[in-house]
């Protein structure tokens, strides 16, 4: 009896009431949509404040996501995606591959939070349009419409971290001035450096450090992706899957805090710095220590886009929730071209007019 009510329960939330299709997530609804009936069910996202306790949970990995997904992987370029069971997806969304099959794989633990696409397909495209304007060496074919565009939406697993910090730090910081020296044709101006020592105690609270925690997005284009309102993000819920993938996270809590560390101990260095004017920095010795250190388990939307132009492959990603472009444009060569005659133009003529060949 339980079971039968758990299918049916599934069945109203992702199989259409009006003709029996599947429903999809669309983001510009914000809703469920029926894309045969157009039968749209409204979600409105529970916002939660909550944050769990690292230190009890950094040792315990469940397996709570089983009972609503599956890990399809990709023969061609290793990706391990979580789709709903009821989503089972035909093509890798990073490389567009048909060799994926469903692995018996664990799913691990379910996210907590989730930031919901805001940005639909038609979104992506006029916001590449505007992007791709901007890049000079641009072929204009490709400026005007994005070749034969495969895009994927894909939910992209993410550490946020917490914490209080308090650091002890000691260094040598200093100014440079300038002396004349010598005297007649050895006069001359000298550059040096006058040393001063500093010493002292930092306190701050650091929020959501965000930490990539897939293997396919890089940590780096995560930064260059960001911001992310994560904050602002509701608790999960797996209706906002229909129709998207996730990628399965490979690095895990307790290693994601030591990335987290990394980038706090810049953050807490950039900040003991901005305490002092200097112009050189000898040594900078920082001793932190971290306290009441909470988590969040969020995964963030992003539009991947792959494309071929002169039977080269191209792909950019899309912030799912601002639109912001990362990638790279194709260049045309006629484009190419044209700047490097009018620069050597500009050079040739500049040194003609200050006698640069002896006129």
């Amino acid at each position: 009896m339980q079971d039968k009510m758990e299918k049916e329960a599934q069945h109203d939330i992702y199989e259409c009431p009006g003709c029996g299709a599947n429903l999809k997530y669309s983001p510009d609804d914000e809703a469920l949509l029926c894309e045969y009936c157009k039968t749209v069910i409204s979600l409105k996202g529970e916002y939660s404040g909550e944050e769990l306790d690292f230190l009890s949970n950094a040792e315990k990995e469940n397996n709570t996501w089983s009972d609503e997904t599956v890990v399809v992987g990709c023969d061609n370029c290793g990706a391990r995606n979580v789709v709903s069971k009821k989503d089972i997806t035909s093509h890798c969304p990073f490389c567009g591959s048909a060799a994926v099959i469903k692995s018996d794989e664990l799913v691990g633990d379910k996210p907590n939070r989730v930031i919901p696409f805001k940005i639909g397909k038609e979104g992506v495209v006029e916001g590449y349009k505007k992007w791709i304007k901007k890049k000079f060496l641009a072929p204009n074919k490709v400026k005007k419409n994005i070749p034969n565009p495969i895009l994927n939406g894909v939910y992209f697993p993410t550490w946020t971290y917490d914490t209080d910090t308090i650091s002890a730090y000691n260094g040598r910081l200093g100014d440079r001035y300038t002396v004349t020296v010598g005297t007649g044709k050895n006069r001359h101006t000298e550059t040096r450096i006058r040393y001063f020592y500093i010493k002292g105690v930092h306190s701050t609270t650091l929020d959501d450090i965000l930490v990539c925690s897939g293997k396919k997005l890089e940590q780096n284009v995560l930064d260059k992706l960001s911001p992310y309102d994560t904050n602002a993000s509701y608790v999960y819920d797996k209706r906002y899957l229909a129709g998207f993938a996730a990628e399965h996270y490979d690095l895990s809590l307790k290693d994601g805090w030591e990335v987290a560390k990394k980038k706090a101990k810049k953050v807490i260095e950039s900040e003991i710095l901005s305490k002092y004017t200097y112009d050189v920095i000898d040594y900078l010795n920082v001793n932190t220590s971290f306290d009441k250190i909470t988590y969040k388990y969020v995964i963030l939307p992003v539009w991947i886009c792959n494309y071929s132009y002169n039977n080269k492959k191209y792909q950019f990603m899309v912030n799912g929730e601002t639109g912001k472009i990362v990638g790279k444009a194709p260049v045309s060569p006629i484009k190419v071209t044209a700047l490097v005659f009018v620069i050597i133009v500009v050079i040739i003529l500049t040194m003609l007019y200050f006698g640069g060949f002896g006129i």
